[in-house]
């Protein structure tokens, strides 16, 4: 597969923001040899088009039906939407989601044609991984998200990182691995000489031309 940009704006962004956003960013696509992903908030799914690939940020863990606020995997599946994100530690810290709740997501997915990229702290690889069963985690996409690397400018020590990933794939039967986690163009480098199937990207998407800055660094060191 491509190396995998799988961009998020979290919860920021007006609609006015995503355009220009997107208008922006989407020309530059043409000369990446990256496959670039980007998952808005849910009400800014529809301005996302080729050659962006759509992704989004959380799901429902039911199917569609009463669940008065939820948005399930059939909507999002209806709107294009090839990834999705779960497990995020934001939201298992804010919102207590537990394991059993995340494999109901990743179920949900799966269900519907939708990839779930699926966020692992290394505290919790062998519970959270033990949750899915293996017709799940055969078609899911892993994160290692150290929860202290989240919005800063340095990663987690590249041997962290590396161990770590190698070990989700040992435990995942070799499923695709990225690493998130305050990832820039300034230490880009040193992450793309580990064995990663991509990367999340957060603070570095918000800005157009930072995101822009950090594809062409990618190119120009993969060549």
């Amino acid at each position: 597969m491509k190396f995998l940009f799988l961009a998020t704006f979290k919860s920021n962004k007006l609609t006015s923001e995503v355009k220009d956003w997107v208008s922006a960013v989407s020309p530059s696509l043409v000369n990446t040899s990256a496959h670039v992903a980007i998952a808005p908030a849910f009400p800014h799914l529809h301005l996302v088009t080729p050659p962006l690939t759509l992704a989004a940020q959380n799901v429902s863990p039911f199917p569609a039906g009463s669940y008065t606020g939820e948005v399930s995997a059939s909507q999002l599946a209806d709107m294009g939407v090839e990834y999705c994100i779960i497990g995020h530690s934001e939201r298992r810290t804010h919102l207590e989601e537990s394991y059993a709740q995340i494999a109901a997501k990743a179920r949900e997915l799966v269900e519907n044609g939708i990839t779930p990229v699926i966020c692992l702290s290394k505290d919790d690889l062998s519970p959270q991984l033990s949750a899915l069963d293996d017709s799940l985690i055969k078609k899911s996409t892993f994160v290692y998200e150290p929860p202290a690397d989240i919005g800063g400018t340095e990663t987690a020590a590249l041997s962290d990182i590396q161990e770590t990933c190698d070990l989700i794939r040992t435990l995942s039967s070799g499923r695709p691995t990225l690493y998130g986690g305050s990832v820039n163009a300034g230490n880009l480098e040193g992450l793309l000489e580990l064995n990663l199937d991509g990367v999340l990207v957060s603070s570095a998407a918000l800005s157009s031309s930072t995101f822009i800055n950090l594809l062409n660094r990618y190119d120009a060191l993969r060549g």
